[in-house]
């Protein structure tokens, strides 16, 4: 689409929908299929170069800062640059509602303060730090936008530098960012007005901040009339959370020397309290014996037997039923131990026998029962010398 439809496109990709302040507009990202905001520029000197710097911009990344994803120039000749959508509102807006708490105050303050340090620490000034700077997401989570890129100055926040005709500087910002802390407490704008005169009325005073306003003293620090007696954005995080970095890092360390005390005591605690366990026999677990029966039974021989004794014999009651006719006698067991395993002993009671015990042979029945072999009848002797004389006589 073009300019006749009524829907202006920026570069063939950039569809520009709404308005969402002055000179940005709601956009619709051709490529990415997505929700951009991009901010229109007054026509340029030297385009290209504000091209140029606005696309470095794109390389800082921070959850606390507004991304820029691209920059060009319309066809027009005005320069254009392309920032992440941020669906919420501005703390202007917010403040018009009325101040916030202390506690809040404390936890924006400290968001803002990380993202304006981590764009100092890559070299780059915000120059423009104002509530209407400020979007709030979904969760009243706070962003800094336009970082770097301000054509102008707001003089209600401008820094007594700067109105004395200096470039603004990191130092500038931190003032600027102590101008915001301070209407965000007490509702009100310090310096009100948006001409000169308002800029140079911080030269004849200083901003009023009560002692009993909540971060007191660093909002005299961050607003102090000499920009070198001002904190660093980082150093301003550490006083509006009531800590310098020095107490922060000995705080921590202190902390971990405790954590790591703890856990030291702790384990020696365990060893200590493990108990020892005793060395076990390498012997076979013991086994309880089963019961027994000592079992009398008379044997009565057979007339073509050998008397057989009475025996005692000793029985396996799970194996083998009690007989009705014998007598059982049972024998005391032996305590069973079962605290440690020990070797399996025999039982020491020898067999009692109630009769004498005459060896017996099964064979003796078989020989006594197998028939006499037939044997042949003797010949006859030869009479001796005796008998003949015997003879002789009776003649």
């Amino acid at each position: 689409m073009s300019e006749d439809s009524g829907i202006r496109e920026l570069a063939g990709r950039y569809r520009l929908i709404t308005p969402l302040g002055q000179r940005v507009m709601r956009g619709w990202d051709l490529h990415l299929r997505q929700v951009v905001a991009v901010r229109l520029f007054a026509p340029q000197d030297e385009p290209d170069r504000f091209v140029e710097q606005a696309r470095a911009l794109t390389d800082l990344s921070h959850p606390g800062l507004v991304r820029v994803l691209d920059a060009g120039i319309a066809e027009g000749g005005e320069p254009f640059l392309v920032q992440e959508f941020i669906a919420g509102t501005s703390l202007r807006a917010r403040l018009a509602e009325g101040a916030l708490t202390g506690a809040e105050v404390t936890e924006l303050g400290s968001a803002l303060g990380r993202a304006l340090a981590y764009a100092h620490s890559q070299g780059v000034a915000h120059r423009d730090i104002h509530p209407g700077n400020i979007l709030l997401g979904p969760s009243m989570e706070p962003y800094l936008t336009d970082v770097g890129i301000a054509e102008s100055t707001t003089f209600s926040y401008v820094a007594p530098e700067q109105a004395n005709g200096d470039e603004p500087t990191m130092a500038s910002d931190v003032y600027s960012f102590g101008l915001v802390l301070l209407e965000a407490l007490t509702g009100r704008t310090e310096y009100p007005g948006d001409d000169a005169t308002t800029a140079l009325a911080r030269l004849s005073r200083a901003p009023i901040i009560k002692p009993d306003l909540p971060h007191a003293k660093a909002l005299q620090a961050m607003l102090s009339a000499n920009p070198n007696n001002r904190p660093d954005a980082a150093t301003c995080v550490d006083l509006l959370r009531g800590s310098s970095a020095k107490s922060r890092v000995q705080t921590r360390t202190v902390l971990i020397a405790a954590v790591a005390a703890a856990i030291a005591a702790t384990s020696i605690a365990v060893v200590v309290n493990l108990p020892k366990q005793r060395q076990q026999p390498l012997v076979e677990p013991r086994v309880a014996p089963q019961r027994q029966q000592t079992v009398t039974a008379e044997v009565t021989a057979t007339p073509t037997a050998p008397v057989t004794p009475t025996v005692t014999e000793v029985v396996d009651q799970t194996s083998t039923p009690p007989l009705s006719s014998e007598s059982v006698t049972e024998t005391p067991q032996q305590p069973i131990v079962q605290d440690q395993p020990v070797a399996l002993v025999p039982d020491p009671t020898p067999p009692v026998y109630t009769a004498p015990w005459t060896p017996w042979y099964p064979w003796e029945e078989i020989i006594q029962h197998r028939k006499p072999k037939k044997t042949k009848p003797a010949p006859p002797s030869p009479p001796s010398r005796n008998d003949d004389k015997e003879e002789d006589e009776e003649d």
